[in-house]
């Protein structure tokens, strides 16, 4: 940040941050309904504030306290709800609902069939069904005596109340799965005839996969409320039973009767009863009814797309934020939340519902977090630049760069600084150029081994996912896990090479046996000034593993391809020998078993180092048929030794596997010939597969003479030798075959387990990773 335009690439990059995090922030609210109260707050008051007029066709026969007065105690004869039926019916209106729960019967059989001949008289008349919990979260229906349920048309009367308790949405259809009931209000308009307004679009619930009884409700809405509680018209059930209203109330119209007498029926806030005054069943089914009629309804926004919209309005508002002032930007903020707020009530007129507060609270959040962070790295930038003009020597002749002048006071300020601190940039730029140039990863560190500068090389070498955090630490704690061989602790060295007054130079290992040549320089410094150091590391890994695969070779050449050719010397030595010399057809087998060993030994070492260094080519391959090819292959060395080769797996069981199928089936056939070379005439070799544990494991199962206990962690160890002679005679010759074996597991992600006892065989085991359960 020497320059006023890194100075503002900072407060860009500070701005997507904290633009980034707010719009995240509203994300979240919006998409996860994470400020359902206040939008539910929202939502009320929005819907209180747009009245519908009366629907004409829709009348309510409320049993309210005047009817209760006049007719008695509740419940009443149901013959006097079969009058008001007869009654009502002879005004031929649409449809009628009797919003009673008739579940019980009645202590006079006939009131039970008074009502029902004038409901089946009628045709037209819905009946309500409920539902009952009961234990383990089981639920049974409540549907009416059999003798109101034939004639009537059946609807469920369930209630979706919201966590606060305010009656928001209504199931269109519900009942126990798979069976479902339309909801009173929709079965009123079947009974009528009329169709459901098209433009309703309900929301379906998930699919359920319970077997036991459960109450479903489907096709969701949100009920579209008329007005307060009393907006549809309504007439006394004791004036209709007396005859005082007259029958054109009724005629071409939807008829809903029910209970409005406080303590009686079901009440229920709503978002327009206000304060204390709840709503009536009844009532809430007429609104849903009209609702359902007209189509005039409230389409809600999904979460998702209000999150979406949200996090884009908070980015605008942000990016607003850099092109104002500090009052701009808070009038911006307030501005902004009051539009989405009013926006939100205008689409709720009409009939769609956005959420608005998640961006209201976002909005109001977004002026002073972003105040705090623009002061924050105001300070930062400014204590910085304090500090390394305080601790930084002057360099000779500078320059003075043209300097920006800005009009923010605080970038003004900012703006001096850096003009006083502009030659130090000079000396620090070409530090840092020289130590990007250079190739290897360098460091400058303190006396005290506190790091001041490290080029990109140091990140890549050492696999440092964060380089800026680098200034400041500790050399023993950022190369904790880069050991030097000359010193217990890095300071250590830095101590001695300004003691000594000259470059130290160590080989350091890491983790992964990661190798490190260090160079370590005290550098000149004036009198009375802290010492610094440069350290320069190298990565020598690739040196010391070339040098370790060529000890091996070396060994490998030494050990094992040494004595057939010794052989071959001592046969030809004896064939000079008149006395000592062998038939032709005789010297002939002795050559060749000793050049087949030879070759054998120079194949199973490029065997492995293919596997080792080659990448390995996965496919989904059938593991049961790979080893079939690996049992055929062997089949003839099993026949020659009378042995038999046993296939040990179901026969309808194929795993699928991602495996390098040429280097499993070489594995297989190494691991099949060792355990028919080793197995006593006439015996049996099984290959056995079985899943385990995420993993399938294939077995080789011999009757050999074993392996000791002792050896058994030296067989895969590349040019190991085994001590006991059982041992090294089982394992002569086949050390690099399961040195490959072990390879190709390791490759996969797998592994290889032997279990062995002396004289009762060897069960050689190649653990293969499965990706899915067999």
């Amino acid at each position: 940040m020497s320059t006023p335009d890194a100075r503002h690439a900072r407060w860009r990059r500070e701005w997507l941050g904290v633009s980034a995090l707010l719009a995240l922030l509203a994300l979240l609210l919006g998409a996860g309904s994470w400020t359902w109260r206040l939008d539910q707050a929202a939502y009320d008051t929005g819907l209180s504030l747009w009245s519908r007029p009366a629907p004409d066709d829709i009348v309510l026969v409320t049993i309210d306290e005047a009817s209760l007065r006049q007719l008695g105690q509740w419940p009443w004869p149901r013959a006097l709800h079969a009058t008001v039926i007869q009654q009502i019916n002879q005004a031929q209106p649409k449809a009628i609902l009797l919003d009673l729960l008739l579940s019980e019967p009645s202590p006079d059989p006939e009131q039970d069939q008074v009502l029902a001949q004038a409901i089946q008289q009628s045709g037209k008349v819905v009946l309500p069904l409920s539902f009952e919990a009961l234990p383990q979260h089981l639920v049974r229906e409540l549907p009416p005596v059999p003798a109101l349920r034939a004639p009537a048309h059946l609807a469920h009367a369930d209630a979706e109340l919201d966590v606060d308790g305010v009656l928001r949405w209504a199931a269109l259809h519900a009942g126990i799965a798979p069976g479902r009931h339309p909801h009173m209000a929709l079965a009123l308009l079947q009974v009528a005839g009329e169709p459901m307004h098209a433009s309703i679009q309900a929301q379906s619930a998930p699919a359920s996969a319970a077997t036991n009884p459960v109450w479903r409700r489907d096709d969701r809405v949100l009920v579209r409320y008329i007005g307060p509680p009393g907006t549809v018209k309504q007439v006394s059930f004791a004036a209709v039973l007396r005859g005082d209203v007259p029958a054109n109330v009724f005629t071409g119209r939807y008829v809903l009767i029910g209970a409005s007498a406080i303590g009686l029926g079901d009440w229920y806030q709503t978002p327009v009863s206000g304060l204390s005054q709840a709503m009536p069943a009844v009532e809430i089914t007429a609104n849903l009814l009209q609702m359902l009629r007209t189509g005039d309804w409230v389409r809600p926004v999904p979460p998702l797309v209000v999150g979406v919209v949200s996090a884009g309005l908070i980015l605008g508002l942000m990016f607003a934020f850099i092109r104002l002032s500090p009052y701009q930007a808070l009038l911006a903020a307030l501005l902004s939340a009051l539009g989405v707020a009013l926006a939100s009530c205008a689409l709720l007129a009409a009939g769609v519902w956005f959420a608005p507060t998640a961006f209201l609270l976002t909005a109001l959040l977004a002026y002073p977090v972003w105040s705090w962070r623009r002061l924050e790295t105001t300070q930062d930038f400014l204590d910085a630049e304090i500090l390394r003009l305080a601790a930084t020597p002057e360099p000779p002749s500078p320059e003075s760069p043209k300097q920006h002048v800005p009009r923010d006071q605080v970038e003004r300020r900012i703006a001096a600084i850096q003009g006083a601190n502009a030659r130090l940039q000079q000396a620090q730029q070409l530090l840092v150029n020289t130590l990007e140039a250079m190739p290897e990863a360098v460091l400058v560190v303190d006396g005290r081994g506190q790091v001041r500068q490290a080029n990109p090389q140091l990140g890549t070498l050492l696999n440092l996912a964060d380089q800026d955090t680098l200034t400041g630490q500790s050399l023993d704690t950022l190369l904790a896990r880069w050991m030097p061989t000359d010193a217990p602790r890095w300071t250590m060295l830095l101590e001695r090479a300004l003691a000594e007054e000259r470059v130290i130079i160590t080989e350091v290992h890491g983790p992964f046996d990661q190798h490190l040549l260090a160079r370590i320089a005290p550098l000149p410094s004036a009198a009375n000034q802290p010492p610094w150091l440069v350290l320069c590391l190298a990565d020598i890994t690739p040196i010391r593993l070339i040098e370790q695969q060529r000890d091996e070779l070396l060994g490998f050449i030494a050990h094992d391809i040494r004595s057939p050719q010794a052989s071959l010397i001592s046969l030809v030595q004896l064939q000079h020998m008149t006395r000592a010399a062998m038939p032709a057809e005789e010297v002939l087998d002795h050559v060749d078993m000793l050049a087949r060993s030879t070759l054998a030994l120079c194949d199973e070492l490029l065997q492995i180092m293919r596997a080792e260094t080659h990448p390995i080519q996965q496919q989904p391959t059938n593991l049961a048929q790979v080893a079939e090819q690996a049992l055929k292959e062997v089949d003839l060395q099993a026949r020659v030794k009378d042995i038999t080769m046993v296939k040990d797996w179901a026969p309808d069981w194929t795993p699928v596997l991602p495996l390098d199928q040429s280097l499993v089936r070489r594995a297989l056939i190494n691991l099949l010939n060792n355990a028919i070379k080793f197995s006593p005439q006439g015996s049996e070799v099984r290959l056995r597969m079985t899943p385990q544990e995420g993993f399938c494991v294939i077995a080789v199962i011999d009757r050999g003479p074993g392996i000791p206990p002792a050896e058994l962690k030296k067989l895969f160890r590349r040019y190991e030798r085994l001590e006991s002679s059982t041992a090294a005679r089982v394992t002569a010759g086949v050390g690099l075959g399961l040195v490959f074996i072990d390879t190709v597991a390791r490759r996969h992600g797998g592994r290889v387990q032997v279990h062995s006892e002396p004289g009762q065989g060897s069960c050689f085991e190649l653990w293969l990773p499965s990706p899915t359960p067999p």
